[in-house]
């Protein structure tokens, strides 16, 4: 898994509106915002990358930049992989794509099941381990992101020893059959029992309420065992 990372970016997901989704990462200049010209802008943006989401030899090399409905799009390639990023004429905000206000959801996403904490509810059986419900982490240590979920995601867990099967992983290259069903490259990525999953952290509502946001949807898979655990958070069981 850590060589598949370091081929592929660490996906940026920035709303234009500013609202900041679950994982998104914002290139701030504390600077002043006057725009750039779409060469320094790109540039700017591909030094981000190659210092804030790259890791080992592997870099980002700019192939052409233009003007495109107010932004400036910067093609670029990363090993042999190419990608199309966006960065703001100012070169304050970074992000992978526009989101087309007027194109309709697809069937796909219109089925697509929400509960807390932004995680999609699957249709797959429980997948268990010796009869223990297997819950999964997938992260990088160059993934900031990854860095803020892991220390939290591994308290929860331990409050569930001996009714969960934990696969903490962290910097490996296991279970990457289920990484990939449920993800498409991006970390952190935390599947809980095959039935509930996330791609990206729960920075955006804190470290208090989503330890109570895991430890819920885990509760959900063990039947609210143990209760000394899950009768702290049955407000949010029942949201589930």
């Amino acid at each position: 898994m850590v060589e598949k990372f370091k081929k592929i970016l660490i996906p940026i997901v920035i709303v234009i509106a500013g609202i900041l989704i679950a994982g998104a990462v914002i290139y701030v200049n504390q600077g002043k915002a006057s725009a750039l010209s779409p060469q320094a802008a790109a540039e700017k943006a591909i030094n981000f990358i190659n210092q804030n989401m790259l890791t080992g030899d592997v870099k980002a090399s700019l192939i052409n930049v233009i003007e495109e409905n107010g932004v400036y799009k910067f093609h670029f390639k990363v090993n042999e992989e190419e990608y199309d990023f966006y960065v703001t004429r100012s070169g304050k905000l970074l992000f992978t794509g526009g989101i087309d206000l007027e194109q309709k959801p697809s069937e796909e996403q219109e089925q697509k099941k929400l509960t807390i904490g932004n995680f999609s509810v699957g249709e797959d059986e429980i997948c268990k381990e010796d009869g223990k419900s297997i819950i999964y982490f997938f992260g990088s240590e160059s993934c900031p992101h990854c860095k803020w979920e892991h220390p939290i995601i591994e308290r929860v867990a331990k409050n569930f020893e001996g009714f969960i099967s934990f696969h903490n992983n962290m910097d490996s290259d296991a279970d990457m059959e289920t990484f990939s069903k449920y993800s498409e490259g991006g970390i952190p990525t935390l599947v809980f029992g095959c039935k509930y999953y996330r791609v990206g952290s729960g920075e955006q509502i804190g470290e208090e309420e989503e330890s109570k946001v895991l430890t819920a949807l885990i509760c959900k898979l063990t039947e609210n065992q143990p209760s000394a655990v899950c009768d702290t958070v049955k407000d949010l069981i029942n949201q589930i």
